[in-house]
């Protein structure tokens, strides 16, 4: 989301309209027609190969055990982007490197940006700079790739050289809201963005369903088409918060019961829909107790009074 508020031509507060077929803060001064585009920002990113083995970095900010590309703003006075990328390797590793081929562009919509990925073979002695705080070094077929940003770069390198990748890591995936999994294939999250469902297409998702309204606060307008474009089933089951319905219910067992086999995620807006489903799902259809069904209902929420009431009346 855009921190502007005011624009940098009048000082008018901005206003949300209209521009290209896509809503964008614009100024409702018609003498000033300022417009904020908020396109993506250019980012570059190494793989970096030293003495045979690639090269993973920590960022100060990162928490412990996450470790990445090399990565950095491609700066207006760079001549071009593989001439920003070697910049980059040098500044923060201290390594003087060659480029070794190109791998391609990748979008990164959390952060507004757009990586242009290299691979770079790098010669020296590796000194951090102050962003970083530790590295390490691994043999390319050791590496798991991540599910968002430089981790797809990375899959379709090693799968370049011919390298079977190993499984994306969900430990680096940047998960939904309200994110709860049931076990590896049962997942369960509020609204997810289109990144987020492109990160669970990655690690093995095969059926999305969606329990929210399409008039949902944080309703992904084209969610069905970012789905279906991914390759994975979608199945939307409107729910409508204040009157939860037998037949949702009954709906909602048939798209499980047909996903069974499969890892699926369940989303609403705020994971409360889908956990009060899934505990009923598993009660009255799996034969689970209710007292385990309950830890995972508990883990989203305290069901308020009428979706009690829900519960209880199909439970009963």
């Amino acid at each position: 989301m855009s921190r502007f508020k005011y624009c940098p031509q009048c000082a008018s507060p901005l206003m949300s309209a209209s521009h290209g077929d896509v809503h964008r803060l614009a100024c409702p001064d018609p003498n000033c027609g300022y417009v904020h585009w908020d396109n993506p920002v250019p980012v570059v990113a190494a793989i970096v190969e030293h003495e045979g083995e690639i090269v993973l970095a920590r960022n100060a900010l990162w928490p412990p055990h996450m470790f990445a590309l090399i990565t950095g703003f491609l700066e207006k006075h760079d001549p071009d982007p593989a001439a920003g990328v070697l910049r980059e390797v040098e500044e923060e590793l201290g390594l003087r490197g060659r480029i070794a081929e190109f791998i391609g562009f990748y979008p990164f919509e959390r952060m507004n940006q757009i990586i242009i990925a290299y691979h770079v073979v790098a010669e020296g002695t590796i000194r951090l700079n102050e962003e970083l705080v530790e590295y390490k070094k691994l043999p390319a077929e050791q590496i798991r790739p991540w599910p968002a940003g430089t981790g797809y770069a990375v899959r379709d390198w090693l799968l370049r050289k011919g390298v079977a990748p190993l499984p994306f890591d969900r430990g680096m995936m940047r998960k939904p809201r309200n994110w709860h999994a049931i076990d590896d294939f049962v997942l369960t999250g509020g609204q997810p963005s289109a990144e987020e469902l492109r990160s669970l297409h990655a690690i093995g998702v095969e059926t999305v369903i969606n329990l929210a309204l399409s008039t949902s606060e944080y309703a992904l307008p084209d969610e069905r088409a970012v789905v279906e474009a991914l390759g994975m089933n979608y199945v939307h089951i409107p729910v409508i918060w204040e009157t939860p319905t037998l037949a949702d219910f009954e709906q909602f067992c048939a798209a499980m019961d047909a996903a069974k086999g499969r890892t699926v995620f369940i989303h609403c807006a705020e994971n409360k829909r889908v956990s009060s489903f899934l505990y009923l799902y598993r009660v009255l259809r799996l034969g689970l107790s209710k007292t385990e069904a309950e830890q995972d209902l508990g883990a989203v929420w305290t069901p308020e009074a009428q979706w009690l009431a829900y519960i209880e009346a199909l439970s009963a």
